[in-house]
């Protein structure tokens, strides 16, 4: 077999595991349901972490917010939203979808607010604001 043989036979085997491998723009997308799941977890992380930060700043002891992000994703990561929702009505009075999103919203206002203030130089004035920088956009952009 000549060597233009084998390139060619090389260039097609990588073409056709390449076609094989394309994956559809939407079926890389997560669904609904899961979008809701993520948002109703990250408002939980949220709560729970002021939560937390307030008891630990009320005993006059440090918080470690990427410790509680980290354990905590670990920790919930795989609960299905129907007890996510059932923790959020149950620790947060956080009774439907709706109060959900609101709370989320207060959320961003807050982050938003924050990083600002850091942007034009201005300390914060509220140390229990601080909060994770690295939440996740995608739930975001469908509020």
């Amino acid at each position: 077999m000549t060597t233009a043989n084998k390139l060619r036979k090389t260039n097609t085997a990588k073409t056709t595991n390449s076609q094989k491998a394309r994956v559809k723009a939407l079926d890389k997308c997560i669904s609904y349901n899961e979008k809701l799941r993520l948002m109703v977890l990250e408002v939980l992380r949220e709560e729970s972490g002021r939560e937390l930060a307030n008891e630990a700043r009320f005993n006059d002891t440090e918080f470690d917010w990427e410790a509680h992000n980290t354990q905590f994703r670990a920790d919930y990561s795989e609960t299905p939203l129907k007890e996510l929702m059932r923790a959020a009505r149950t620790l947060y009075g956080l009774t439907d979808m709706d109060a959900i999103r609101e709370r989320r919203a207060k959320h961003r206002g807050i982050r938003n607010e924050r990083i600002a203030r850091q942007s034009s130089g201005t300390a914060p004035s509220l140390h229990y604001l601080e909060e994770d920088v690295d939440v996740d956009d995608e739930i975001d952009d469908f509020e």
